[in-house]
């Protein structure tokens, strides 16, 4: 989730990284521009919640790690984003940061459709690691998946049922099973 919530300040990648690690607000990094991040809604929370909680047994069975918000990734060249939530099958030995995600996950909202569905599009499915990028509405019942398989990327809508495979976890999660207890 990115908002745009003042003029963004520029500083180096590495300026960045050590200015994040004492940041009381989160930042994404883009093009050398520190982007604050805004706050969420209790939906949104409990969306990514829901889907942490889970991916969380099957990832750790399968050495995996599931994190949610607030831990950063590195895109295409020195660009940082907080994905709401990433599974990765990596062991690196950074605390803050994850390099080759499997599985990518953003809850859309007003503030940050644009961002999520254009600019991270292009950054996400740059990554060789990456085999899913799904993102899920908070106003229906509707996901968008982008899929890598043998032949590229394509895309899938599942809209009220349906299944979305994670691979590297050897299983899949069902709207039902993403949207219980929301009304719409």
């Amino acid at each position: 989730m990115t908002a745009l919530l003042e003029k963004p300040k520029t500083m180096s990648e590495n300026e960045y990284l050590e200015f994040e690690k004492s940041s009381s607000t989160r930042h994404e990094f883009v093009n050398g521009e520190l982007l604050a991040m805004a706050g969420e809604k209790k939906r949104h929370n409990k969306i990514t919640s829901k889907i942490l909680r889970l991916l969380a047994d099957v990832a750790e069975a399968k050495d995996c790690s599931v994190f949610m918000e607030g831990i950063k990734l590195r895109t295409w060249g020195s660009n940082y984003r907080y994905p709401d939530v990433i599974v990765t099958c990596e062991d690196n030995n950074d605390e803050y940061l994850v390099f080759n995600p499997c599985a990518l996950f953003e809850v859309l909202s007003n503030s940050t459709e644009l961002t999520d569905t254009e600019d991270k599009v292009q950054e996400y499915l740059q990554l060789a690691s990456l085999s899913r990028y799904v993102l899920i509405r908070q106003d229906r019942k509707f996901v968008t998946i982008y899929k890598r398989d043998e032949l590229g990327w394509r895309v899938e809508f599942l809209e009220n049922h349906g299944e979305i495979e994670i691979p590297c976890l050897g299983m899949s999660l069902s709207l039902e099973d993403i949207y219980a207890g929301f009304e719409f």
